[in-house]
Order: C-alpha cells, then sequence, then structure tokens
C-alpha cells in the first residue's frame, strides 16, 4: 500500500483569537509564519504543502510576492470566504471583519462568479490557474462541485467525514456525515463517489474513536438500560488533537484501509496558528513551540511509517492514473 500525506493550509489574513481580522490589517503569518516558520520546517522534513489562499490575501502585493517567491515544493490554491469578493461583496473595509458567509447557500450564478473572481485573482497575480481549492467554513455543496469543475479545478477540499455544520450562523446544515474518509472522485453529490466524475475530493481527515469512559442512557421504552459507548471525531491537526492523537488517527487509517492500494492523510491548519495570538489556539511563543514541535513529531513519524508527502494536483493525477 502507498500511503501519502498532504498537508493543506488555509491562508488568513493576521486575526485574533476571535477569527476577526486584524485591525488595522496585517499580513505577518504570511510573511512570518510561513516564510520563516511553516515553509523551511517543511523543507527540513521533505514536505510539500498545498496553501490555500484566501482572496483577502490575495489582494494583497506583498503577501503575493513571498508566496511567489517561497523556497522549496509547495501548491498554490484558492480559499474563499464569499463576503469579501464580488458579487454582492459584503465588506470594502477588511479590518476587524470575520468570515462567516457560507458560499453553498448563494444562488448558483452569485457563488458561480465569487469563484470565478477568486480565480481570475489568482491567475492575474500569480500568472498561472489554480487547480485545488477549499471553501470557507466548509461550505460546499453540489453548486459548489459544479462551479469548480467549469472553471477548470482538479481537487476540492472542503469536506470533514463526520461532522455535520448546523450553528446558527448557517442556513441550514451542511452534512458531511455520509462522506468516505479517503479521496474519490465525484459529480454533483459531494458527498457519494462517482467513478465518472471528473472533480477530485480529498476529505480533511477525520477519525471517529472510542472515548475513554462508558456512558449509559436510560431508555425509556419498558424501563431497559443500554450502555452506549461514545465516539468522537478527532481531526488530524495540530492544537485540535494531541501528537499522540495524530499518530493514532494515521495508525487506524492505516489499519482501516490496508486492503487499498492508497491510503491518504489530509492534514489541515491556518498559516495564523503557528504566530501567537493570530488565532484562537498559539496564544503565546511557547504554545507557538509547542504547536511547531507536534508537526515535527509527526512528519518524523510519517517517515518511519513510510508515509510520503505529496500535494493536492499531484494526489490527483497518482489517482487519476491509478
Amino acid at each position: 500500500m502507498k500511503k501519502y500525506l498532504v498537508i493543506t493550509i488555509d491562508v488568513e489574513p493576521d486575526c485574533s483569537p476571535t477569527w476577526h481580522y486584524s485591525d488595522p490589517l496585517t499580513f505577518t503569518g504570511v510573511s512570518n509564519g510561513i516564510r520563516q516558520r511553516l515553509q523551511p520546517l517543511f523543507n527540513k522534513y521533505n514536505i510539500t504543502p498545498t496553501y490555500l489562499v484566501n482572496n483577502v490575501v490575495l489582494e494583497d502585493e506583498r503577501s503575493v510576492e513571498v508566496l511567489h517567491q517561497l523556497e522549496g515544493k509547495y501548491e498554490l490554491g484558492t480559499h474563499l470566504h464569499p463576503e469579501f469578493i464580488q458579487p454582492e461583496k459584503k465588506y470594502e473595509i477588511y479590518a476587524g471583519k470575520k468570515g462567516i458567509a457560507n458560499g453553498c447557500f448563494y444562488p448558483p450564478d452569485i457563488e458561480f462568479e465569487k469563484i470565478k473572481n477568486i480565480t481570475g485573482l489568482f491567475e492575474k497575480n500569480l500568472g498561472y490557474k489554480p487547480t485545488s481549492f477549499r471553501a470557507g467554513r466548509y461550505s460546499a455543496g453540489a453548486n459548489t462541485v459544479k462551479s469548480l469543475k467549469q472553471l477548470g479545478y482538479l481537487v476540492d477540499t472542503s469536506v470533514t467525514p463526520h461532522i455535520c455544520w448546523d450553528d446558527a450562523s448557517r442556513e441550514k446544515p451542511v452534512d458531511f456525515r455520509a462522506a468516505p474518509e479517503q479521496p474519490y472522485f465525484i459529480d454533483e453529490d459531494i458527498t457519494k463517489e462517482n467513478l465518472q466524475g471528473n472533480l477530485f475530493e480529498v476529505p480533511i481527515s477525520i477519525a471517529l474513536k472510542k472515548r475513554n469512559i462508558l456512558k449509559e442512557i436510560i431508555v425509556s421504552v419498558a424501563g431497559l438500560r443500554h450502555p452506549l459507548r461514545q465516539y468522537k471525531p478527532f481531526w488530524l491537526r495540530p492544537y485540535y488533537s494531541t501528537t499522540k492523537d495524530l499518530i493514532d488517527i494515521a495508525n487506524q487509517y492505516i489499519s482501516v484501509n490496508h486492503d487499498r492500494d492508497i491510503m491518504v492523510l489530509n492534514m489541515m491548519f491556518h498559516n495564523v496558528e503557528v504566530l501567537p495570538g493570530l488565532s484562537p489556539y498559539s496564544l503565546s511563543e511557547e504554545d507557538c513551540r509547542a504547536y511547531l514541535q507536534q508537526l515535527m513529531d509527526f512528519f518524523t513519524f510519517c517517515k518511519q511509517a513510510d508515509i510520503q508527502s505529496i500535494a493536492l494536483t499531484d494526489l490527483y493525477h497518482v489517482f487519476r492514473k491509478h
């Protein structure tokens, strides 16, 4: 079995611990977070990341220059927060704002134009067409898939298996509980494999793990008591999971998919998480060091387990050939 690791990083402007954009708007998460911390670390461990760049970052000339001139191997794709781009652009001034809109709930023609505009912005500023995409807040659906195919994308990575996003900020649930854990080709339904589809879905790696305790629920019918083993989704994501959790998830994926020719892990996080105070997670420099140590420990495990790093679009070509 060939084992691959993709690292998918949402590239945002500097944020606050509440995910509001910095005020004034700054981009040290690109100039320092990516250029000085992440990419050198990736180079050291022979990792090829995929940076999925927010449309606000694409409008910043200095950030584009940094991304264009990174040393080492990497892929650049797009990451859309729809309220910051035409049509129906909500904000002209981005400082202090927060991306909470859900692209898949716009009318299909509006969502298409928004994805078309970020694609054009990427091509204008970076000189080539992007082929990989993630929807902001994982809000992708059938119309998103249609738009991506029409615009020439090859890979989407918006799906979060085992998760149903059903909070008050969403017009209706975004339900990925039925989605496969491993990559698959899709046609229209983003949660179902279709071997005739020409868009490749690479879900974020999320595994259901048993909790340490058994809880009992009381079923009123006939007064029966049934033990219920509780499960919890664990993300292949620093801070969200301990280093042990990250390795356990990888080993679980390897075990469950032992009969496959190819097994894929997809770790995600944000560029701003490796600098203090720019996200809810790493609030101090000590937190940042611990965060980066998690990455180093996991990359060491991957090397020992013969898990090879690969970019999203390269993975598409591996599966298409296979």
